[in-house]
């Protein structure tokens, strides 16, 4: 193959590479903040309060940036293919296309691999407050006063799979994509390179250079009670509730809810249904819901993060890839089960009657 044949090669290749990361679906851009980098890392501090207009009486009040801080360090990435240099010269190149299509795909989703994954994480991993991001108890501080108070945004005791509650209405968002160097495509095919000159190999490469992190954890409300009706209430309600140390509401307001592929069922009835148990859904439309595999790559996923949630039964869980039925409802023999001990902001079946699952 000549020299200009191998670049008009690279020419086609290139072209199906970026139609595929053009047209590939993802969700890390409609949760993050997507934050331009100029260096190897990037130092981050946010205000200690969301702040808001009020009325100008003597000096200014002056919101400052918290003491502490973190850095999302760039990390580089890369995915590369071997095409044997016979198959190329011998015109085999109907089945490179689709190699090179779905190296645009993988790369596509890695930025929602990375960023899932971390939201999953968020119950063990700290943000720029020196708390876990998920914690009950986060600080917050009135600008110079030593008074501290606290808020929670967790809910739950940890024994089924968790969904979240993001609002990304905001500049500001939950989480970071940061991004150093996007998604490119290369090659090595000169004859004189020593892939080709030792290995009768062209090498085909992706490759880029960002990281992630987590943003303003106001904006993120996460609950490990099963995914119903009443304990959609209680969390959105609480996360709408939040107030800055000077008392004013922060005017939060979720947009999305963000599960794991067992609580599609439940969290598509929530969202999308115009009654349930026959009577008006009033949760329906009040989010958009985003069901990602990725949540279940954090570090912290336990088995139960599979399973599948029963929502007519919301103590009951089911075993990802047990056996059908043929009335196609749940197995009267349960797989894997959750139960869950009630705590003081939501209860084990979405409902309020019971005494042992009444909130207080």
């Amino acid at each position: 193959m000549s020299q200009s044949n191998l670049s008009a090669l690279f020419t086609n290749f290139n072209l199906v590479f970026n139609q595929a990361l053009e047209s590939a679906q993802s969700h890390y851009k409609d949760v993050s903040m997507i934050v331009p980098s100029k260096t190897e890392t990037e130092v981050y501090k946010f205000l200690n309060n969301l702040p808001g207009m009020h009325e100008w009486v003597g000096s200014r009040t002056i919101n400052r940036l918290s003491g502490s801080g973190f850095a999302i360090c760039n990390k580089n990435w890369e995915q590369t293919i071997g095409l044997d240099r016979n198959d190329v010269e011998d015109d085999k190149y109907g089945f490179f296309g689709p190699l090179v299509r779905n190296m645009a795909v993988s790369g596509a989703s890695h930025p929602d691999e990375l960023i899932f994954s971390l939201l999953g994480d968020g119950f063990t991993k700290k943000c720029y407050d020196g708390q876990n991001f998920f914690d009950s108890a986060h600080p917050v501080t009135l600008d110079g006063t030593e008074d501290i108070r606290t808020y929670s945004n967790v809910f739950g005791s940890g024994k089924c799979a968790p969904w979240f509650l993001l609002d990304c209405s905001r500049p500001i968002r939950p989480l970071i994509f940061q991004s150093r160097r996007p998604l490119t495509f290369t090659q090595k095919t000169n004859v004189s390179d020593s892939n080709v000159f030792f290995e009768n190999t062209f090498y085909y490469g992706a490759d880029a250079r960002y990281n992630v992190g987590f943003g303003l954890p106001q904006l993120a409300f996460a609950c490990t009670a099963p995914l119903t009706p009443y304990n959609y209430s209680v969390v959105r309600a609480a996360m709408m509730s939040q107030m800055s140390a000077t008392g004013r509401p922060l005017g939060i307001k979720p947009t999305h809810l963000v599960t794991v592929p067992g609580n599609e069922s439940a969290a598509l009835r929530i969202l999308h249904s115009e009654t349930i148990e026959a009577t008006t859904n009033e949760w329906a439309g009040t989010a958009t819901p985003i069901i990602t595999q990725y949540l279940m790559g954090a570090s912290g996923a336990t088995n139960v993060w599979g399973n599948v949630a029963d929502f007519v039964n919301p103590n009951d869980s089911y075993g990802a890839g047990s056996s059908v039925t043929d009335d196609g409802k749940p197995p009267a023999t349960i797989v894997a089960g959750a139960t869950i001990t009630p705590n003081t902001e939501d209860t084990d079946d979405g409902s309020t009657t019971s005494s042992g699952n009444k909130t207080s």
